[in-house]
């Protein structure tokens, strides 16, 4: 055993090696209790690490192709990665400023927002302020009010903890056996047996992240919050609206991707769309259009 270590996600502060002379009953038994409400007890240190374990993952599943590489691995931003950060941070700092209980609005390490190669209209959200969205979703777009929806509604889904949110609770029932039945030390089976079990909820965010997707109430709750950031940054919220109408006439549940993880897009219109009846209109400034216009046309081909 020495020197061999598991990674362990979850402890009460801080992101820690789990060896046998380190991980006892005790540090166990206070994991479980830590995670028994993870949208509420997790600490941004905790959500910053299982968002770069969740963010790899996603870069993972798209042979991390992404736009402006060079640029974002020697830690700078360019081209329309940088145009999107601009946008999303923008987002961001809207977000903090519209909190409700339970929010995490505020990421320890910062928003990061990255265009993925794809043709699908599609956006990812990571827990600690990963956020991704596909080539064809700026395609799709046709101002940046529509570009910068899709981003508060990602944004949206990481303040609300949504990926947290979906761990299942029964991922737990063997962490606490494991610290009743276990001595002072676990031994090598015990502490692979709970690195199953951490595994188990990384796969859980991921499932809802990319295969199932989040609960139709998730998504309505996302589309929600996401407009009130829109409507603070100064943003047209009904351009959600008109995002969703691109998205409607494309999608197909069964394709994957975005179609296959959102509730339809014409029900998500039509509850936005009662939302926002009383919402007054938001004018458009010309520089807003014009940077729009200017980013896309460095769109790659």
């Amino acid at each position: 055993m020495r020197g061999r270590c598991w990674p362990i996600l979850f402890t009460g502060a801080l992101l820690l090696a789990a060896c046998k002379l380190s991980l006892t009953p005790e540090n166990v038994l206070n994991t479980y209790k830590n995670i028994q409400d993870a949208r509420k007890d997790l600490t941004p240190e905790n959500e910053y690490y299982i968002g770069r374990s969740v963010a790899t993952n996603v870069l993972a599943r798209s042979d991390y192709r992404y736009l402006d590489q060079a640029a974002v691995r020697a830690g700078s931003l360019e081209g329309l990665t940088e145009y999107v950060n601009q946008v999303g941070q923008v987002i961001a700092a809207a977000a903090m400023e519209t909190t409700r209980e339970g929010d995490r609005p505020a990421p320890m390490a910062g928003w990061h927002f990255i265009v993925v190669e794809g043709d699908t209209i599609n956006g990812v959200s990571a827990p600690g302020g990963y956020v991704f969205i596909t080539r064809g979703s700026i395609e799709a777009a046709r101002t940046e009010d529509e570009l910068a929806a899709l981003l508060a509604h990602e944004v949206a889904h990481v303040v609300r903890g949504h990926a947290i949110g979906s761990i299942k609770k029964s991922r737990w029932a063997g962490v606490t056996k494991e610290a009743i039945d276990s001595s002072v030390t676990l031994d090598e089976q015990a502490l692979g047996s709970l690195t199953e079990v951490f595994d188990g909820a990384m796969d859980d965010m991921l499932d809802s992240l990319l295969v199932k997707g989040y609960s139709r109430d998730t998504e309505y709750e996302a589309d929600a919050v996401g407009v009130q950031i829109m409507v603070r940054a100064g943003y047209d919220p009904r351009a959600l609206i008109r995002y969703l109408e691109i998205l409607d006439g494309v999608q197909d549940t069964g394709s994957g991707g975005f179609s296959a993880t959102h509730p339809k897009a014409r029900d998500r219109i039509k509850e936005l769309a009662e939302r926002l009846a009383d919402q007054p209109a938001i004018a458009v400034p010309p520089a807003r259009t014009e940077r729009f216009t200017a980013a896309k046309a460095n769109l790659p081909n």
